[in-house]
C-alpha cells in the first residue's frame, strides 16, 4: 500500500513539474503592456490627458484614454458623416509599430498608408464587426474594436492615432494571447459608399 502510495505521490509530481510551461500569465502580460506604454510615452515625449479636449483638438503629443483603454489622438476630425454601427463600411490605411520587445512578433512597422505601400490592400470591415473583413488579406488581423476605436468622434477621410491594448486588438491575430499592444502611428478612415 505504501509503495502504491509512493508511485502515486511521484507521478503527481510529475506531472506537476511537467504541466507547469512558461508562458505568461495574463497579470504578467497587463504589466509588461503598461511598461511598455509608459516606455513609449517617455520616449516619444506623448502626454496623457486626463480629459477629453473640449474642442477636440489634440496637439501632436497628447491623447486621451477612452473607457475601453485605448489612447486617441485625432489629427483631423474629417467631414460631419459619421459611421454608423453595423452598417458603415470601413476602408482603412494606416501606419502601425509593434512596440513591445518581449511580443513574440518582437517590434517592427506596418506601412499600409505611406509612400512604400504600394501593392498593398487597405484593411476593410463592417463597423462593429471584428471577425473578419470584408476581403481576406493578410493585414485583416489588424481588424479589431481598438483599430475603429477612434470612429465614434470623427467622421469620414478623418485622420487618428491610436495605442491599442492588447485586449482590444480582436482575435484575428495573436495580439491578445501574446499580450501585444499596437502604436497606430496614423490611421486614415474613409466610409464605402
Amino acid at each position: 500500500m505504501k509503495r502504491g502510495f509512493y508511485i502515486l505521490l511521484i507521478m503527481c509530481a510529475a506531472i506537476m513539474v511537467v504541466s507547469c510551461d512558461k508562458t505568461k500569465s495574463y497579470t504578467d502580460m497587463l504589466k509588461a503592456q503598461q511598461k511598455a506604454i509608459d516606455r513609449l510615452e517617455k520616449d516619444s515625449g506623448l502626454v496623457f490627458l486626463d480629459d477629453f479636449p473640449k474642442d477636440s483638438i489634440f496637439k501632436e503629443n497628447e491623447f486621451v484614454k477612452l473607457e475601453d483603454g485605448v489612447y486617441l489622438n485625432i489629427i483631423e476630425k474629417g467631414n460631419s458623416e459619421r459611421a454608423v454601427m453595423g452598417k458603415t463600411d470601413v476602408q482603412t490605411r494606416f501606419m502601425a509599430t509593434l512596440f513591445m520587445e518581449s511580443s513574440s512578433f518582437g517590434t517592427g512597422t506596418v506601412d499600409l498608408l505611406g509612400p512604400h505601400s504600394n501593392g498593398t490592400h487597405p484593411v476593410e470591415f463592417k463597423y462593429g464587426y471584428y471577425s473578419e473583413g470584408l476581403y481576406s488579406y493578410y493585414y485583416n488581423i489588424f481588424i479589431s474594436p481598438g483599430l475603429a476605436a477612434g470612429l465614434p468622434y470623427v467622421g469620414d477621410s478623418a485622420y487618428v492615432k491610436l495605442i491599442v491594448p492588447f485586449k482590444q486588438m480582436g482575435t484575428l491575430g495573436d495580439f491578445q494571447s501574446t499580450g501585444t499592444p499596437v502604436y497606430f502611428e496614423k490611421v486614415r478612415y474613409i466610409f464605402k459608399k
